[in-house]
């Protein structure tokens, strides 16, 4: 049987997204800047990658560019 571990938070994806903007990061970690979340989406699809907001709290939410399978199993790890 596999020991009791933490939930890992979900974090709001792609569609899930619910600001009208966003302070884009790119995959590399380079700040982009604030896009209309549509436009950063896209960006975001555009390189086959998802869309992940990583500060909700933030003004305007922090949304970083990411492989967000990769990175839940990186997280469950």
């Amino acid at each position: 049987m596999e020991p009791d571990r933490a939930p890992v938070p979900q974090a709001r994806i792609n569609e899930m997204i619910r600001a009208p903007k966003v302070r884009l990061v790119d995959d590399d970690g380079s700040q982009i800047g604030v896009k209309d979340t549509n436009e950063a989406r896209e960006y975001a699809w555009g390189k086959n990658l998802d869309l992940v907001e990583v500060a909700a709290q933030a003004d305007p939410p922090v949304a970083k560019v990411m492989d967000y399978g990769k990175y839940r199993y990186e997280q469950e790890q």
